[in-house]
């Protein structure tokens, strides 16, 4: 389902070596938030594991969204990449 026009997007890369439970813990941060995951994809290739996420959000939300990966990644140690898209930009 494609996002709501008040909405952008949002895409979440996460690179760790592969162990169980990252992506639920990533899960875990953006709980607190109203949006929608649109696509997962997964690589687990030779022990390392590559995340991405495509989320649809308020733009309101932008910047916690932003602060709170940001934290995980510096609290975990996980490699994440963040780049937000306005939808008007897309079309």
């Amino acid at each position: 389902m494609p996002p709501a026009q008040n909405q952008i997007t949002g895409l979440v890369l996460l690179s760790a070596p592969d162990k169980e439970g990252i992506e639920e813990s990533l899960r875990e941060v953006l709980a607190p938030f109203t949006l929608e995951i649109l696509e997962v994809q997964r690589i687990a290739l030779r022990g390392r594991l590559i995340l991405g996420l495509l989320i649809a959000f308020d733009p309101a939300h932008a910047n916690a969204i932003s602060s709170d990966i940001n934290e995980f990644s510096q609290n975990s140690g996980i490699d994440v990449a963040l780049d937000f898209s306005d939808l008007t930009s897309e079309e």
